[in-house]
């Protein structure tokens, strides 16, 4: 008979061999690609270790078997084969087919990167993260109750907690996808009318309201409303405690079970070295990690995730009151951060999150990524008629990257511009960093340019929008993250030049499309791409002609649309 994944995970200590496996720079792993109906392929990493896994001699203390290798994920066809607690199962209903296969993975305890996210499957993603949360916590508080009771015992047996207590952490970049997590988590804890919500008008209060205004003239994109509804502040955290009856918000980290935070918020509480309040103990024992609309990240500021991720599995500074005769000697061994699920969901696949999932998570229970080939991308829906040149630059390095990328264009793209004596002439640039780099060296060589970043005053937006229409300025350059939190609507383009290809893959063709075309000439497109922007090249010509992009000698491709 199968063994719960739960207890088959978290019983079991890591043979030496497969600490070894896991800790070598990179990894050896064995590959498996899959095929699954709704999730489509599938790439399967799990640990491949070099020395037979069950030794045949074994030291005398070491009466019990290890943790074993994860198996191949199959799809199940029903919630009861789930292994889920019963308090939960009674209240799950109507799951579809595509839940059904994601629940298959993450309940067994893989790391998971999904990477198509979108506004049709976002409910049921969540529902499915927030099952397998509850399940997980549920089953915790269960064990640990049950060893309260026990007088005598193998002190092995009565091992059931972390250092600290805290063992979901949920990132989300905005109150509004707090507020919809926890009202679906109390859904799934309780149907009944008297399961205790503890501060729960408290937490209504502070985490509604504060709506963004959309205009009536002049609308927004759909996807815009969609991503700014409800409660958009970014710096907030809340601590929950799970018990059988109730539900207790706003709990001290150090009694909760479950922390749900924005990368902001929980920075906040982590500080900087130096600070004497600083804390982050709470993040020594967490086994499961969610990050949610993990591309907004990246329009936060995405330093906030590399600072949370380097303070996760520290040793702990205090006790904060752990009985460490309870604790896992996997825990006190230091290795809480093999058996740590992280699951990444997000609308596009972007390296920054990549490298998160490839170089932070060394999960022993291996990972699934979803890695469907996109065939057309988004220049497919650029209607404008425009001739779309992809520069390629041969960086080496990352740091090499930067440097070359701004030779080309002060060198060639902007010499060729000045010598055409171009106007409307729109410089799109992703990294605040790259844009202050543009706009010192405008200012020094005297170029006619308007700028507008998310640090740009209402009052200089306008009048930087306008001198642009009219042709009183040469170039308007123009941040990403302004564009993100404000979608104007940018008249009077005519060229585009993409200093780097935009983080979210729609803005490619949103803009694109703004461009006017009441005279009948063909309107010019630049963009620069290198090896490193593969995920976004990807997203916006499609797999196979990013393929062919990357790997050619041809130093620059055109394409021609709206013919």
């Amino acid at each position: 008979m199968e063994e719960d994944p739960f207890l088959a995970r978290y019983t079991y200590d890591l043979s030496p061999e497969l600490i070894t496996c896991l800790n070598d720079k990179p990894p050896l792993e064995e590959e498996i690609v899959l095929e699954w109906s709704e999730l489509g392929k599938l790439i399967f990493k799990k640990p491949k270790l070099t020395l037979v896994e069950d030794r045949n001699v074994k030291p005398l203390e070491e009466t019990r078997p290890f943790a074993k290798l994860p198996d191949v994920p199959v799809a199940i066809d029903s919630v009861k084969k789930l292994f889920l607690h019963k308090q939960l199962a009674s209240n799950i209903k109507n799951v579809s087919k595509f839940q059904l296969e994601l629940l298959s993975i993450i309940t067994k305890y893989h790391d998971f990167s999904y990477t198509e996210r979108n506004f049709d499957n976002a409910e049921e993603l969540r529902y499915c993260y927030c099952i397998h949360a509850i399940n997980h916590v549920l089953k915790s508080r269960d064990i640990v109750v049950e060893n309260n009771d026990k007088q005598d015992g193998d002190d092995d047996e009565l091992r059931d907690q972390g250092l600290t207590r805290p063992k979901v952490l949920i990132l989300v970049p905005f109150k509004d996808a707090a507020y919809r997590i926890i009202n679906m988590m109390i859904s799934l804890m309780s149907s009944k009318e008297n399961f205790n919500v503890v501060h729960k008008n408290r937490f209504v209060e502070e985490f509604t309201g504060g709506e963004l205004t959309l205009p009536r003239k002049n609308p927004k994109p759909e996807d815009f409303e969609k991503t700014f509804v409800g409660n958009i502040d970014d710096a907030f955290r809340i601590g929950m405690a799970v018990t059988k009856s109730s539900l207790k918000l706003y709990e001290n980290f150090y009694n909760s079970d479950i922390i749900i935070a924005s990368p902001l918020g929980l920075r906040m509480i982590i500080g900087a070295e130096g600070e004497s309040s600083r804390d982050y103990d709470f993040l020594s024992s967490v086994e499961m990690l969610i990050f949610d609309q993990s591309e907004i990240f990246l329009m936060q500021n995405w330093d906030h995730v590399l600072h949370i991720m380097n303070h996760f599995h520290l040793q702990p500074k205090e006790a904060h009151g752990t009985d460490l005769q309870r604790v896992r000697n996997w825990s006190i061994n230091g290795l809480s951060k093999h058996y740590r699920q992280t699951m990444l969901f997000s609308s596009c696949k972007l390296s920054n999150l990549m490298a998160i999932f490839k170089n932070r998570c060394i999960n022993y229970g291996g990972s699934v990524s979803v890695v469907n080939p996109i065939l057309t991308g988004t220049i497919s829906h650029v209607v404008c008629s425009l001739k779309q040149f992809y520069h390629k630059l041969s960086s080496k390095t990352p740091t090499e990257s930067i440097k070359e990328r701004f030779d080309y264009f002060i060198n060639k793209v902007l010499t060729q511009l000045q010598a055409s004596n171009e106007k409307h002439v729109l410089i799109y640039v992703p990294s605040y960093f790259d844009y202050v780099c543009i706009r010192n060296y405008l200012k020094t060589e005297d170029y006619s340019f308007v700028q507008i970043s998310e640090y740009t005053k209402p009052g200089k937006v306008a009048r930087a929008r306008d001198l642009f229409y009219h042709g009183e300025c040469q170039i308007l350059l123009y941040s990403e993250r302004y564009h993100f939190y404000n979608r104007t609507k940018i008249r009077g383009i005519e060229n585009i030049i993409f200093y780097q290809l935009p983080t979210i893959a729609g803005f490619y063709s949103e803009l694109c499309n703004s461009i006017i075309d009441n005279d009948g000439c063909t309107r010019n497109i630049t963009a620069l791409y290198s090896h490193y922007d593969a995920c976004v090249l990807t997203s916006i010509v499609g797999t196979q002609r990013a393929k062919y992009m990357l790997t050619s000698e041809q130093k620059i491709h055109m394409f021609h649309s709206g013919t």
